[in-house]
């Protein structure tokens, strides 16, 4: 027996042994540094590099370390290995000075990979900017629990598949700008309620046909990190969950990359396990692992395997060939740019679920006398809470948009009154956010700015591009642009938008009875530590829509929301939109919809149900009792549930609906082989987007859902145009997990074949046969 003690001085040893070799390697003797055949390997580097550190060298790469950024690990300079910066979140860098982009499961609003990719894309070049190396997200929990405070942050939605597919461009588009993706949270992490203390009780066929594959997707994209979570799984926390983590993760998935723990979830030296990394600090994977190096109990083997883990993706992803970038100093940049605003709108536009539109309310025509109606027109809610938010530079609300956009009227004939025009000769009238469009003079750029709602300033930036100001912003010196104030010569009865607040409901009601058309702008969110106290709007907001519809007949609701809610009102309105989280250019991208500047095009990846607890959860499934969640739905979750069970919508929306401007025509199915063709015709007077979807029912004998997603596909066609759409179904489509192999098993005999524009509008169907 050797005393706990003697074991601690062990330790201290091994992590001062550092100092001991100190002094750096000469350059000439860093080959991972400067030898290309080496260098340029991935692999072959981190080989190099491991041969070169010590052990205590090795156990610093394990934990984390107090720092600027939310994690941090230390640098190197003896090996020249720099620091892993980490910081929040899945949809933007948190600390300041950022883009609020739409959050992830907004982004899975779109169906449309280009857009995922360029999301991805855009907060690496942040993260990067920002001096962070790790970005930590994408979210990509499968959204079991329709209350969980967390679904707003999550790519998947409820469906497993299309988690695996939107997840790819992500990671991709991440990692292309020299930072590493970091999918979370693995696994199961599917409520907040407990969420520290929860056991979730899953069976192996489950987890791998639910749960599983959108990280299996992180991994085929070569994703560098993931992060285990805070629940247990089965009896075992999930930073120490030797089936999901060694077994089932590393061994009969794949991954290569490192698993850190969530902040504070690790509860153990669980390296056997197949934790990697300890954060934010090293209690039991830095003293503790050198203790059990000691003991005997984990072998420099097995510490080698984690730290070639890191280092790999470190090499792969540019993380030593940008090793000045990662500088603290540039925690504090300010990373936002026109650009990525523009990606931020377009993402927000194609987001933007338009699920009910009778008798045509939409698009509105410019000019409509208009009710602009709750204060979350003005100051709107654009993200949730918890290390996904980010606080917006700013702001765009829906009401400064649509007042400005609704102005935007054809002026009357004969002459039209000169605008009061000032002129600033190279000068920027600087407010970031603020909308542009086309002008070849200041003077002609003055005018437009006079026909506009709330454009009191403009700036022209030649040859051709108009800013139209609400303030006049940061007045700065700029040569070549010219800038001034404009006077107003609006349409009678200027943008002939009325706004109410709706803090009185009679006062609301009585100014929606007077327009034309009232759009009530509603929202509620969620955070990261708690669960939703449930589904339906909060403040009496549904109270206020009902009010409104029936003053006025022709109603249009605008919801921001960070999940699934209730709508027990939607019979009563003619027109509702569901934007999620939309980040900060929400104003601008909702205007663009609602006008038809943008054809909708999003459909949801949740189902909104009819009432509270529709997929019939007992305590012992959600919240849980006795410490334990049990899944006893097993396959059921969301639109499986409601297939599996009949369930009918009255006032809900099944998932994959969403409505368009154009109207599409599904034609000449054809099933050859595991190829299934159809045709696709625009019959509309616009040019959309469709998102055709694939559904495939397995024979009876495999136990499965009536049918699941297995293939979509964003298509954008021409008014009067059709564009043939294919899909070629894999193995892997058509199999189930066998859990007596361990391992996906092909199933034989008839599938059902469907395609249509939602799960429950199904257009087209046919068979095939395996």
């Amino acid at each position: 027996f050797q005393s706990p003690r003697m074991w601690a001085a062990v330790a201290v040893t091994l992590v001062a042994a550092v100092v001991v070799v100190a002094a750096g390697v000469p350059v000439d003797e860093r080959p991972w540094l400067t030898d290309p055949a080496i260098r340029d390997d991935p692999n072959a580097a981190a080989a190099a590099l491991l041969a070169k550190m010590t052990l205590a060298e090795k156990i610093t790469m394990l934990h984390g370390t107090p720092g600027p950024y939310v994690g941090n690990t230390q640098a190197n300079t003896r090996l020249g290995i720099p620091p892993l910066n980490l910081n929040d979140g899945p949809q933007g860098f948190r600390s300041g000075g950022s883009t609020c982009w739409p959050s992830g499961m907004t982004v899975g609003w779109t169906w449309d990979v280009d857009l995922a990719s360029a999301w991805g894309t855009a907060m690496g070049q942040e993260f990067f900017g920002k001096g962070a190396n790790v970005q930590l997200g994408p979210g990509l929990c499968v959204a079991r629990v329709p209350r969980n405070g967390r679904n707003f942050e999550y790519l998947s939605g409820e469906d497993p598949y299309f988690g695996y597919s939107m997840v790819q461009p992500v990671i991709k588009g991440i990692q292309s700008q020299n930072v590493i993706a970091n999918a979370k949270h693995y696994i199961m992490n599917s409520q907040e309620t407990k969420r520290t203390s929860i056991d979730e009780i899953v069976d192996e066929r489950t987890r791998f046909e639910m749960y599983y594959p959108p990280f299996v997707g992180a991994v085929e994209a070569d994703v560098g990190s993931v992060m285990c979570s805070y629940n247990l799984i089965n009896g075992f926390w999930s930073c120490e969950n030797n089936q999901t983590l060694a077994v089932d993760f590393k061994q009969r998935v794949g991954f290569k990359g490192w698993v850190m723990s969530d902040w504070g979830a690790t509860h153990s030296t669980s390296i056997k396990q197949g934790l990697d990394q300890e954060m934010p600090g090293g209690v039991y994977m830095g003293i503790g692992l050198s203790v059990a190096v000691a003991k005997g109990t984990v072998t420099v083997a097995e510490i080698d395997d984690s730290v070639t883990r890191i280092l790999v993706p470190m090499f792969k992803f540019g993380i030593f060939a940008n090793a000045a970038q990662w500088n603290a100093s540039n925690h504090k940049v300010d990373v936002t740019s026109a650009e990525h605003s523009a990606i931020a709108r377009q993402i927000s536009a194609a987001s933007s679920v338009l699920l009910k539109n009778d008798g045509n309310i939409l698009p509105l025509k410019l000019g409509t006398k208009l009710a602009v109606i709750n204060v979350e027109a003005a100051k709107p809610t654009v993200h949730g809470g918890g290390s996904g938010s980010v606080s917006p530079t700013y702001t765009i609300a829906p009401l400064d948009a649509i007042t400005r956009r609704n102005a935007q009227v054809p002026p009357p004939p004969g002459p039209q009154p000169p605008p009061n025009c000032t002129f600033q000769q190279d000068t920027d009238y600087y407010h970031i956010g603020d909308p542009e469009g086309h002008a070849t003079t200041p003077t002609e750029c003055c005018v437009q700015c006079s026909a506009l709602g709330s454009c009191v300033a403009f700036t022209f930036k030649p040859p051709s591009t108009c800013y139209y100001h609400s303030v006049a912003g940061i007045v700065r010196h700029a040569p070549g642009l010219t800038s001034g104030h404009c006077g107003k010569h609006l349409p009678p009865g200027g943008s002939n938008v009325t706004y109410d607040d709706g803090s009185n409901v009679a006062s609301a009601a009585s100014v929606a009875a007077a327009a034309d058309v009232a759009i009530v702008f509603v929202a509620t969110s969620s955070s990261e530590g708690s669960d939703r106290p449930d589904l339906d709007l909060d403040k009496g907001q549904g109270d206020l829509i009902t009010a409104i519809a029936k003053a006025q007949p022709n109603t249009i609701v605008v919801a921001v929301t960070p999940g699934a809610i209730l709508m027990p009102w939607s019979p009563l309105v003619k027109g509702i939109f569901v934007v999620g989280m939309p980040g900060l250019e929400y104003g601008n991208a909702i205007a663009e919809v609602l006008y038809g500047d943008v054809n909708p095009s999003g459909r949801l990846t949740l189902t909104m149900p009819n009432k509270e607890n529709e997929i019939g959860f007992t305590p012992e499934n959600w919240p849980g009792v006795n410490g334990k969640a049990n899944y006893t739905e097993k396959l059921e979750v969301g639109y499986r549930y409601y297939d599996a069970h009949g369930i009918q919508f009255d006032t809900g929306f099944p998932f994959g609906h969403g409505l368009s401007y154009a109207d599409f025509q599904y034609s000449n199915l054809k099933v050859s082989g595991r190829t299934v063709s159809m045709t696709l015709q625009n019959s509309g007077v616009v040019a959309g987007a469709e998102v055709v979807q694939l559904y495939i029912g397995f024979p009876t004998v495999a136990g499965e859902p009536p049918q699941q997603l297995k293939g979509f596909q964003k298509v954008m066609v021409g008014s009067g145009a059709d564009m043939p759409v294919e899909f070629t179904l894999t193995d892997h489509d058509l199999s189930i997990y066998d859990v007596e192999s361990h391992g996906w098993k092909l199933v034989s005999g008839d599938f059902s074949v469907g395609i249509g524009a939602s799960s429950r509008d199904i257009r087209l169907k046919g068979s095939l046969t395996v």
